[in-house]
């Protein structure tokens, strides 16, 4: 390992740095607002809000970086605060639209959404994105493919996807069902 010199006395090692990522996708497995036994919780294990809070995504982002965070519309003001605690500002939201009803205590939902925010000055690389798309459903859970292309046109790399389900040519993943680039 490399030395620093920090003036007089003996010479210390530099600490190891873990990579840094200018965009970071994340889809959390929320705890928050499951109810009854047909939702995530027969898929995979659930964290709490202050579980994923807790979460140093801030040590993989560099200081001009960009969040998208996954959330359902019951616990959209939550991803509010895991960006925050993350480090990172929200500023907009991308908003996937499914072709047939979903799970809903009150409404039948029929879109999940991709929080956008921004650490430091980041900005966005293609300012004609619209706030919507439409994609199939696939099994449970599984994003769709089309959040690549988006997240890619609009942000700059490296690429880093938090809970990744798969691997993905040119980005990094860190998730329970993946062999993980990086350490959480």
């Amino acid at each position: 390992m490399p030395e620093v010199n920090n003036g007089p006395g003996a010479p210390t090692e530099r600490p190891a740095t873990p990579n840094q990522y200018r965009t970071i996708l994340a889809d959390p497995p929320w705890k928050t607002n499951q109810t009854g036994r047909l939702g995530a919780i027969r898929h995979y294990p659930l964290m709490s809000l202050n579980q994923i809070c807790a979460l140093r995504v801030d040590r993989l982002a560099t200081d001009d970086a960009h969040l998208w965070l996954w959330v359902t519309n019951s616990n959209f003001f939550e991803g509010i605060a895991v960006m925050e605690a993350w480090g990172f500002a929200y500023r907009s939201c991308l908003t996937w639209i499914k072709p047939r009803f979903g799970l809903g205590n009150y409404l039948r939902n029929q879109t999940e959404h991709l929080l956008f925010g921004i650490r430091g000055r980041a900005p966005i690389q293609f300012r004609s994105q619209g706030t919507w798309f439409y994609a199939p459903v696939q099994e449970h859970s599984h994003k769709p493919e089309e959040q690549y292309a988006i997240v890619e046109r609009c942000s700059p790399g490296p690429y880093l996807e938090l809970f990744a389900r798969r691997p993905r040519p040119g980005w990094d993943v860190w998730g329970n069902e993946v062999s993980c680039d990086v350490a959480l």
